[in-house]
């Protein structure tokens, strides 16, 4: 016996019989593994600081991905009781664990409004905003009667509101359909860096995780079907994948997980991509109202740029469009605004009735402006209400004159848009918007591209169920034939039109 053996001995005595005590102990435990919150060498350094990588692509959408939020119960139901009592939707501190590996000190809050108070079990709200007075609901009766707030004033919790336990809410009735307590999703919102600088996951500093919207739907595919109509149609669109999201121990629920719109997302559509991102609110319908930046204040939020750019090129878009005679919009229009992306950004969503839009709501639109060609792009934001699931039906009227279904006649939220209106007016930008519907309507429905995504999507989720009791199978499955039959009648609808070849 060497001599640095026998100065080790009892080192190695120890050694085994904590090794065969672990081998009885946990011999037939699956064990998980995960990467640590600190920077590995699987972690990538980078000039603002480190991003979490992975093997698994968070947007890979062959597979369920696997979401765990850590948090303390109380966190949780002070996180809920704040907006309860506020409307306000503050973060909290977690740990996240992404297929595997953890990124501690994330932040996390609701996220949402329409959906977020339909979850939790009140009224529709408007982010804090009273509503427009001007405000009607859909005619197809889809979305919940909106409640009058005076200035400042907040909706109570409903009578018997019960705190929920993290990632529940009450069972509450929804727009006149009564849902179980395991159905109920709420939305959130994860933001990597809000309490360590730089800290990003797979280049993401913010991902969304969201829930059916306004109305229950287990199989959630809205707003990934929508988007992939729109890449089809190259119109952009945000990236999504489906995953189990749960918090601490609980039982998972599929979600859909969507990249922002935000300076990554511009990073890839756009050669320049410092510009000004500007998001559009409930209502935002790009009414001139001065000179005043103030007056547009609950209209827009500035994105990007916030201490060196402000809201003027924007200003002075809207001052164009109140003021230029016909003759000037029709010519000078392409100097302010994309009108190619314009076009389709109205055809993708009218093809596919998405009313929680620019097209009826006024809402979930951003405005991009390159400050190199000194254009504005409208982009497409959160479609999870599309395939006329907030308003519209199948039969939904393509030219956008009908004032019953949100059109430049009357707008449903705040009223008339402003650019729709002029655009549509114009024969010349109708005339693209026409050439833009053809284009969608080859690329998503005559190609069959959607249908065939729904089915590979619920061969996905029905393989994962089997395991991980994701979804109530029989509701997901009457939520994909709805869907379906929805898409065929639309198509029928389109064909009798007589406006599209194959």
């Amino acid at each position: 016996m060497s001599i640095n053996f026998r100065r080790n001995y009892l080192l190695v005595v120890l050694l085994v019989l904590l090794v065969s005590v672990l081998t009885f102990a946990l011999g037939d435990m699956r064990v998980i593994a995960y990467t640590k919150s600190s920077n590995t060498a699987d972690d990538e350094e980078t000039a603002n600081g480190i991003d979490y990588i992975n093997d698994i692509s968070l947007f890979d959408d062959t597979l369920v991905h696997e979401i765990q939020v850590l948090i303390d119960q109380e966190d949780y139901d002070s996180m809920i009781a704040t907006y309860q009592e506020t409307g306000l939707k503050e973060y909290f501190k977690a740990d996240v664990i992404i297929d595997g590996v953890q990124v501690d000190d994330v932040g996390i809050r609701l996220k949402g409004n329409a959906s977020l108070r339909t979850a939790l079990g009140g009224e529709m709200g408007f982010g804090g905003r009273d509503r427009p007075d001007n405000f009607q609901a859909p005619a197809d009766g889809e979305m919940p009667q909106m409640p009058e707030f005076a200035q400042g004033e907040r909706p109570e919790p409903p009578d018997g509101f019960q705190m929920p336990e993290a990632g529940q809410g009450p069972g509450m009735n929804r727009g006149g359909q009564q849902i179980s307590e395991d159905q109920i999703k709420i939305p959130f919102m994860i933001k990597f860096d809000e309490y360590v600088d730089g800290q990003t996951y797979q280049g993401h500093t913010t991902i969304a995780i969201r829930n059916y919207g306004t109305s229950y739907d287990e199989a959630l595919l809205q707003e990934p079907i929508t988007n992939l109509a729109a890449r089809l149609s190259h119109v952009p669109a945000t990236e999504t994948s489906y995953a189990g999201f749960r918090f601490n121990d609980g039982e998972e629920k599929l979600y859909v997980v969507s990249e922002l719109v935000n300076e990554g997302y511009l990073e890839k559509y756009f050669e320049n991509d410092h510009g000004v991102l500007y998001k559009a609110e409930f209502g935002s319908t790009l009414t001139y109202q001065g000179e005043d930046p103030s007056s547009y204040a609950d209209n827009f939020t500035q994105q990007t740029r916030v201490n060196d750019a402000d809201l003027l090129p924007l200003i002075e878009f809207m001052r164009f469009l109140d003021q230029a005679e016909d003759a000037a919009f029709e010519n000078e229009l392409p100097d302010y605004l994309d009108v190619d992306a314009f076009a389709s950004y109205l055809a993708i969503n009218s093809m596919l009735v998405n009313t929680d839009s620019m097209l009826g709501m006024n809402n979930n639109y951003y405005l991009y402006y390159d400050d190199e060609t000194e254009k504005i792009t409208i982009l497409m934001w959160d479609a999870n209400e599309s395939f006329g699931k907030l308003g519209g039906s199948a039969t939904y009227d393509l030219s956008l004159t009908n004032p019953q279904q949100g059109g430049p006649g009357g707008g449903r939220g705040g009223g008339q848009n402003a650019l729709l209106s002029r655009f549509m007016a114009n024969e010349k930008f109708k005339a693209l918007y026409e050439e833009k519907l053809q284009e969608v309507y080859e690329a998503a429905f005559a190609s069959g591209a959607m249908t065939e995504k729904i089915d590979e999507v619920s061969a996905l989720i029905h393989a994962a169920n089997e395991d991980r009791n994701l979804v109530e199978i029989e509701a997901y499955d009457a939520a994909v034939e709805n869907m379906k039959t929805f898409i065929g009648q639309r198509e029928e609808y389109l064909e009798a039109t007589g406006l599209f070849k194959e």
